[in-house]
Protein backbone atom coordinates (compact mmCIF):
# COMPACT_ATOMS: atom_id res chain seq x y z
CA UNK A 1 0.00 0.00 0.00
CA UNK A 2 2.80 2.40 0.91
CA UNK A 3 4.55 1.58 -2.37
CA UNK A 4 1.39 2.39 -4.32
CA UNK A 5 1.04 5.74 -2.55
CA UNK A 6 4.63 6.81 -3.05
CA UNK A 7 5.17 5.50 -6.59
CA UNK A 8 1.83 6.18 -8.25
CA UNK A 9 -0.73 8.18 -6.30
CA UNK A 10 1.47 10.95 -4.89
CA UNK A 11 3.22 11.80 -8.21
CA UNK A 12 -0.17 11.86 -9.95
CA UNK A 13 -1.65 14.23 -7.35
CA UNK A 14 1.42 16.49 -7.35
CA UNK A 15 1.54 16.63 -11.15
CA UNK A 16 -2.17 17.45 -11.34
CA UNK A 17 -1.82 20.29 -8.85
CA UNK A 18 1.31 21.59 -10.60
CA UNK A 19 -0.32 21.63 -14.04
CA UNK A 20 -3.47 23.22 -12.60
CA UNK A 21 -1.47 26.09 -11.13
CA UNK A 22 0.73 26.43 -14.21
CA UNK A 23 -1.93 26.27 -16.93
CA UNK A 24 -4.92 27.54 -14.94
CA UNK A 25 -3.35 30.45 -13.05
CA UNK A 26 0.18 31.40 -14.04
CA UNK A 27 -0.11 31.08 -17.84
CA UNK A 28 -3.49 32.89 -18.17
CA UNK A 29 -2.28 35.58 -15.75
CA UNK A 30 0.93 36.23 -17.70
CA UNK A 31 -0.87 36.28 -21.07
CA UNK A 32 -3.56 38.63 -19.71
CA UNK A 33 -0.94 40.99 -18.27
CA UNK A 34 1.01 41.07 -21.53
CA UNK A 35 -2.17 41.68 -23.55
CA UNK A 36 -3.21 44.53 -21.26
CA UNK A 37 0.24 46.07 -21.58
CA UNK A 38 0.88 45.66 -25.31
CA UNK A 39 -2.63 45.44 -26.82
CA UNK A 40 -5.00 47.21 -24.36
CA UNK A 41 -7.52 48.15 -27.08
CA UNK A 42 -7.88 44.59 -28.37
CA UNK A 43 -7.74 43.10 -24.86
CA UNK A 44 -10.81 45.09 -23.86
CA UNK A 45 -12.85 43.91 -26.84
CA UNK A 46 -11.92 46.49 -29.51
CA UNK A 47 -14.69 48.73 -28.19
CA UNK A 48 -15.54 51.95 -30.04
CA UNK A 49 -16.66 55.01 -28.09
CA UNK A 50 -18.29 58.24 -29.23
CA UNK A 51 -18.30 61.18 -26.82
CA UNK A 52 -17.26 58.86 -24.01
CA UNK A 53 -20.07 56.34 -24.67
CA UNK A 54 -19.42 52.84 -26.00
CA UNK A 55 -21.40 52.36 -29.22
CA UNK A 56 -20.12 48.96 -30.30
CA UNK A 57 -17.15 46.79 -31.11
CA UNK A 58 -15.13 46.43 -34.28
CA UNK A 59 -15.44 42.66 -33.85
CA UNK A 60 -19.22 42.27 -33.53
CA UNK A 61 -21.76 43.44 -36.09
CA UNK A 62 -24.99 45.28 -35.36
CA UNK A 63 -28.40 45.35 -37.00
CA UNK A 64 -28.72 48.55 -39.05
CA UNK A 65 -32.28 49.35 -40.17
CA UNK A 66 -32.37 53.07 -40.96
CA UNK A 67 -31.92 53.93 -44.67
CA UNK A 68 -29.49 56.64 -43.54
CA UNK A 69 -26.86 54.00 -42.78
CA UNK A 70 -25.02 51.20 -44.53
CA UNK A 71 -26.40 47.79 -43.64
CA UNK A 72 -24.41 44.71 -42.73
CA UNK A 73 -24.76 41.03 -43.49
CA UNK A 74 -27.81 38.96 -42.56
CA UNK A 75 -27.56 37.31 -39.16
CA UNK A 76 -28.96 33.93 -38.18
CA UNK A 77 -28.35 34.28 -34.44
CA UNK A 78 -31.09 33.51 -31.95
CA UNK A 79 -31.59 34.34 -28.30
CA UNK A 80 -31.36 31.76 -25.55
CA UNK A 81 -35.04 30.86 -26.12
CA UNK A 82 -34.44 30.13 -29.80
CA UNK A 83 -36.20 33.27 -31.03
CA UNK A 84 -34.50 35.04 -33.99
CA UNK A 85 -32.38 37.88 -32.61
CA UNK A 86 -29.96 39.39 -35.16
CA UNK A 87 -26.42 39.82 -33.88
CA UNK A 88 -27.19 38.30 -30.48
CA UNK A 89 -23.61 38.46 -29.24
CA UNK A 90 -24.10 36.15 -26.25
CA UNK A 91 -25.41 33.29 -28.39
CA UNK A 92 -23.41 33.19 -31.61
CA UNK A 93 -24.88 30.83 -34.18
CA UNK A 94 -25.08 30.13 -37.91
CA UNK A 95 -27.87 28.84 -40.11
CA UNK A 96 -26.04 25.49 -40.39
CA UNK A 97 -27.54 24.99 -43.84
CA UNK A 98 -25.55 23.14 -46.49
CA UNK A 99 -25.15 24.32 -50.09
CA UNK A 100 -27.65 21.75 -51.36
CA UNK A 101 -30.34 22.62 -48.79
CA UNK A 102 -33.47 24.27 -50.17
CA UNK A 103 -33.72 26.17 -46.88
CA UNK A 104 -30.49 27.97 -47.76
CA UNK A 105 -32.36 29.57 -50.67
CA UNK A 106 -35.87 29.85 -49.25
CA UNK A 107 -35.19 30.16 -45.51
CA UNK A 108 -35.53 27.80 -42.57
CA UNK A 109 -39.03 28.84 -41.55
CA UNK A 110 -41.87 26.33 -41.18
CA UNK A 111 -45.61 26.00 -41.73
CA UNK A 112 -47.92 25.30 -38.81
CA UNK A 113 -51.61 24.56 -38.74
CA UNK A 114 -53.62 25.81 -35.77
CA UNK A 115 -57.07 24.84 -34.60
CA UNK A 116 -59.97 27.03 -35.67
CA UNK A 117 -60.17 30.09 -33.43
CA UNK A 118 -56.71 29.51 -31.99
CA UNK A 119 -54.28 32.43 -32.04
CA UNK A 120 -51.46 31.97 -34.60
CA UNK A 121 -47.81 32.13 -33.49
CA UNK A 122 -46.25 35.57 -33.10
CA UNK A 123 -44.83 36.90 -36.37
CA UNK A 124 -46.60 34.26 -38.46
CA UNK A 125 -48.28 35.06 -41.76
CA UNK A 126 -51.20 33.18 -43.38
CA UNK A 127 -50.37 30.69 -46.14
CA UNK A 128 -52.45 31.40 -49.23
CA UNK A 129 -54.95 28.67 -50.10
CA UNK A 130 -54.43 26.74 -46.85
CA UNK A 131 -56.98 27.30 -44.11
CA UNK A 132 -55.64 27.94 -40.59
CA UNK A 133 -52.10 27.43 -41.85
CA UNK A 134 -49.37 29.95 -41.12
CA UNK A 135 -45.76 30.45 -42.08
CA UNK A 136 -43.46 30.98 -39.10
CA UNK A 137 -40.16 32.61 -40.13
CA UNK A 138 -36.97 30.99 -38.92
CA UNK A 139 -33.74 32.63 -37.84
CA UNK A 140 -32.55 32.57 -41.47
CA UNK A 141 -34.77 34.03 -44.20
CA UNK A 142 -32.87 32.53 -47.13
CA UNK A 143 -30.81 33.87 -50.01
CA UNK A 144 -33.83 34.65 -52.19
CA UNK A 145 -35.59 36.74 -49.54
CA UNK A 146 -32.42 38.55 -48.51
CA UNK A 147 -31.62 39.32 -52.16
CA UNK A 148 -35.13 40.62 -52.86
CA UNK A 149 -35.05 42.76 -49.75
CA UNK A 150 -31.60 44.21 -50.52
CA UNK A 151 -32.50 45.05 -54.12
CA UNK A 152 -35.78 46.65 -53.08
CA UNK A 153 -34.37 48.83 -50.30
CA UNK A 154 -31.53 50.03 -52.53
CA UNK A 155 -33.63 50.64 -55.63
CA UNK A 156 -31.81 48.01 -57.70
CA UNK A 157 -33.16 46.15 -60.70
CA UNK A 158 -34.52 42.63 -59.98
CA UNK A 159 -31.66 41.02 -61.92
CA UNK A 160 -28.83 43.05 -60.36
CA UNK A 161 -25.96 40.69 -59.41
CA UNK A 162 -25.21 40.77 -55.68
CA UNK A 163 -22.09 39.76 -53.75
CA UNK A 164 -22.58 36.56 -51.76
CA UNK A 165 -21.80 38.12 -48.40
CA UNK A 166 -24.81 40.46 -48.44
CA UNK A 167 -27.35 37.64 -48.95
CA UNK A 168 -25.84 34.99 -46.66
CA UNK A 169 -25.12 34.88 -42.94
CA UNK A 170 -21.62 34.33 -41.63
CA UNK A 171 -20.53 31.27 -39.67
CA UNK A 172 -20.75 33.23 -36.42
CA UNK A 173 -23.77 35.36 -37.31
CA UNK A 174 -21.81 38.31 -35.92
CA UNK A 175 -19.69 39.41 -38.90
CA UNK A 176 -19.02 43.16 -38.58
CA UNK A 177 -17.70 43.53 -42.14
CA UNK A 178 -19.07 43.55 -45.67
CA UNK A 179 -17.36 43.44 -49.04
CA UNK A 180 -16.58 46.72 -50.84
CA UNK A 181 -19.03 45.66 -53.56
CA UNK A 182 -21.85 45.29 -51.01
CA UNK A 183 -21.09 48.74 -49.60
CA UNK A 184 -20.93 50.42 -53.01
CA UNK A 185 -24.37 49.07 -53.94
CA UNK A 186 -25.79 51.02 -50.98
CA UNK A 187 -24.14 54.35 -51.82
CA UNK A 188 -27.06 55.74 -53.82
CA UNK A 189 -29.62 55.03 -51.08
CA UNK A 190 -27.48 56.47 -48.30
CA UNK A 191 -26.54 59.58 -50.32
CA UNK A 192 -30.13 60.31 -51.37
CA UNK A 193 -31.50 59.81 -47.86
CA UNK A 194 -28.95 62.16 -46.35
CA UNK A 195 -28.94 64.71 -49.17
CA UNK A 196 -25.28 64.09 -49.94
CA UNK A 197 -23.54 63.65 -53.27
CA UNK A 198 -23.01 60.07 -54.35
CA UNK A 199 -19.38 60.85 -55.16
CA UNK A 200 -18.63 61.93 -51.59
CA UNK A 201 -20.30 58.87 -50.07
CA UNK A 202 -18.56 56.58 -52.55
CA UNK A 203 -15.21 58.13 -51.68
CA UNK A 204 -15.94 57.52 -48.00
CA UNK A 205 -16.46 53.84 -48.76
CA UNK A 206 -13.22 53.66 -50.72
CA UNK A 207 -11.34 55.32 -47.85
CA UNK A 208 -12.59 52.65 -45.43
CA UNK A 209 -11.67 49.57 -47.43
CA UNK A 210 -9.30 47.39 -45.41
CA UNK A 211 -6.97 45.11 -47.36
CA UNK A 212 -5.98 41.51 -46.80
CA UNK A 213 -4.24 40.66 -43.54
CA UNK A 214 -0.48 40.61 -44.23
CA UNK A 215 -1.47 41.18 -47.89
CA UNK A 216 -2.32 37.47 -48.15
CA UNK A 217 -5.11 36.33 -45.83
CA UNK A 218 -8.80 37.10 -46.24
CA UNK A 219 -10.44 39.51 -48.63
CA UNK A 220 -10.74 43.32 -48.78
CA UNK A 221 -13.59 44.42 -46.55
CA UNK A 222 -15.33 47.38 -44.94
CA UNK A 223 -16.19 47.57 -41.25
CA UNK A 224 -19.82 48.71 -41.17
CA UNK A 225 -19.67 50.43 -37.78
CA UNK A 226 -16.53 52.38 -38.67
CA UNK A 227 -18.07 53.41 -41.99
CA UNK A 228 -21.34 54.56 -40.44
CA UNK A 229 -19.58 56.56 -37.73
CA UNK A 230 -17.51 58.30 -40.39
CA UNK A 231 -20.72 58.87 -42.37
CA UNK A 232 -22.21 60.80 -39.45
CA UNK A 233 -19.19 63.13 -39.57
CA UNK A 234 -19.51 63.75 -43.30
CA UNK A 235 -20.65 67.25 -44.17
Amino acid sequence: MNTFLTRYLRPAVVLTLLLTVLTGLIYPGVVTAIAQLIFPYQAHGSLISVNGKVVGSELIGQQWISPRYFHGRPSATVDLNGTPAPYEADNSSASNLGPTSSSLINGNGSQVTVKAGQKPPAGATPVAGQKDTYYVPGSYQGVKNYADQFRKENGLAPNTPLPADIVTASGSGLDPDISPAAALLQVSRVANTRGLSESSVKQLVMDHIQGRFLFIFGEPHVNVLDLNLALDQLK
